[in-house]
């Protein structure tokens, strides 16, 4: 799966290869000590490539590697802009995308100082790297983050969340079937939510289209659904997100599969206005 995501290609959607997690492996967001331009894999450890942040330079990322094969780790954020010297801009993206984690401090303390460093250092005249200084010690007052930016933030920079998407969905996923017990309720209708992931047309010998739209839960297992010609014609999906399904779950050659007949596109939360946007829900 690591190397389908290296080699940009694949059936489904890059997002759905990023769920390695079902596998038994820990997906780690970009880290400035541990990732390489592209993904890697160590053990059962998979870190995101840098090549997969949007916005971020390959010359810029490709000298902190670099530079951290020759020095070592990069002890805190002042060491890394010692050694890098990064333009605000992509310092700023690599704190939002959660490059820094390893300093044990949130997103909203690092990009506070990162301004007030950078400002520091472009009145240096030496290069720092003859002249190590300890680093500044910040009293902050709380600045507190939150699951639900750092989700927003992996939309924007990503292409989609890391993290559990259904941290997003304004419905409670309790209220529905868990994609791995449908097959206890075969022939019977249920109701599951699900997060699209891709859909496959097919024509019929009527000239008719259905699709097979997949989807994943709120536990990342795979929900395969079917739209016959009329609920496709009646319920046209609209793009990536959130939907409300209800059905009968029928079975061929082992696989089960929900027959759809109603489908909802369900919301983001309120406060979510901008994931909205970028997940054009």
């Amino acid at each position: 799966m690591v190397a389908i995501i290296n080699n940009f290609g694949g059936f489904y959607s890059r997002e759905l290869y990023f769920h390695v997690k079902k596998t038994g492996a820990v997906i780690h967001l970009p880290c400035v000590n541990e990732s390489q331009y592209l993904t890697s894999i160590t053990g059962t450890d998979v870190y995101i490539g840098f090549i997969h942040v949007q916005g971020l330079e390959e010359a810029l990322t490709l000298q902190m590697v670099d530079e951290r094969n020759r020095h070592d780790n990069y002890q805190h954020l002042q060491d890394f802009i010692d050694q890098i010297k990064p333009g605000i801009e992509q310092l700023n993206i690599l704190i939002r995308i959660g490059a820094f984690r390893f300093t044990g401090k949130n997103k909203k303390e690092l990009l506070w100082e990162a301004n007030f460093l950078q400002k520091k250092n472009d009145k240096h005249t030496v290069d720092s790297l003859l002249f190590k200084e300890a680093p500044v010690s910040f009293h902050l007052p709380a600045l507190s983050q939150q699951p639900f930016d750092d989700a927003i933030d992996e939309i924007e920079l990503v292409g989609f969340p890391i993290c559990n998407v259904f941290e997003l969905v304004d419905d409670d996923p309790n209220n529905y079937m868990p994609a791995n017990e449908i097959e206890n309720y075969l022939g019977e209708e249920v109701m599951v939510l699900g997060y699209l992931i891709t859909s496959k047309p097919v024509r019929t010998i009527k000239n008719e289209t259905m699709f097979f739209h997949t989807f994943i839960d709120a536990a990342g297992d795979w929900l395969d659904t079917v739209f016959f010609p009329q609920t496709a014609l009646r319920y046209q999906l609209t793009g990536r997100g959130f939907y409300s399904l209800k059905g009968k779950v029928i079975e061929e050659f082992g696989m089960y599969t929900v027959d759809v007949s109603y489908c909802k596109k369900v919301g983001i939360k309120d406060r979510a206005g901008k994931a909205n946007e970028l997940l054009k829900v």
